[in-house]
């Protein structure tokens, strides 16, 4: 039994999945802090019910980021905590990836020059946005870019994309993108759940531990595009810490 830990935005989750990744139970809430109140019952509910021990797991899976840096440090920390007590394996996914992980069909986005690239976005803070772009299996099309809607908008019409925008910011600012992308490439904003990272999060893990790829617990730590600035002036940096060499 694979558990699944996400905490990358006001938008938490756990879900309990078999060994091929398919979800048999959830839990989502929205949470005015950092997670801390709801992630624990949360994971308590899904053992409980399904009558099984934390000891009992195969394996627990977190999404880590880029997203708030104390709600990511209590997912990341509560799956750290639990793979050690239960001595079995841990897995981390980058939350721009999870948030693109159903359109990565190479169909969608293969050899043409007008395949559609899903691109993810997700709430950077600061009125900005965090996006990733990505090819055939997952690979990054460049640089994970921090901007305001507008900003990322206008760099994928230069670089004539023609995009899936999918993930929570994309889907909370369907509206206008629609209004911004104007005469420009063709693009889609795809509907989204907040159950739908701790799928695709069930679904990459399990894929992973069947081929015996874990992460290290020592070196596996949140994705930050920006470090937090509590007592220090909140100047502007894209300083990556922490991104997971798996993806």
């Amino acid at each position: 039994m694979l558990l699944s830990i996400d905490t990358s935005s006001r938008y938490g989750g756990a879900a309990l999945a078999d060994g091929d990744g398919q979800l048999l139970e959830v839990r989502v809430w929205r949470s005015a802090a950092n997670h801390t109140a709801q992630l624990m019952p949360a994971v308590s509910e899904l053992l409980t019910g399904r009558d099984i021990r934390a000891a009992e797991l195969t394996g627990v899976a977190v999404a880590l980021g880029p997203g708030p840096f104390s709600a990511l440090r209590v997912g990341v920390s509560a799956a750290k905590g639990l793979a050690i007590a239960g001595g079995f394996p841990i897995v981390g996914v980058d939350t721009l990836l999870l948030e693109a992980w159903r359109y990565l069909d190479p169909a969608l986005h293969g050899q043409r020059p007008d395949a559609l690239v899903p691109i993810s976005w997700l709430d950077a803070g600061r009125n900005e946005i965090a996006a990733g772009a990505f090819g055939v299996g997952g690979q990054r099309l460049g640089d994970d870019r921090v901007a305001s809607p507008a900003e990322l908008l206008r760099q994928d019409a230069e670089d004539q994309r023609a995009a899936i925008y999918c993930g929570e910011a994309a889907w909370a600012q369907r509206e206008e993108i629609a209004a911004l992308i104007g005469d420009g490439p063709a693009c889609v904003v795809m509907p989204w759940t907040p159950a739908d990272r701790l799928w695709a999060l069930a679904e990459m893990a399990a894929g992973r531990l069947s081929e015996g790829h874990a992460d290290d617990l020592s070196s596996l730590q949140p994705y930050y595009l920006r470090m937090p600035t509590i007592g220090a002036p909140r100047q502007r940096d894209r300083v990556r810490q922490g991104r997971p060499s798996s993806s």
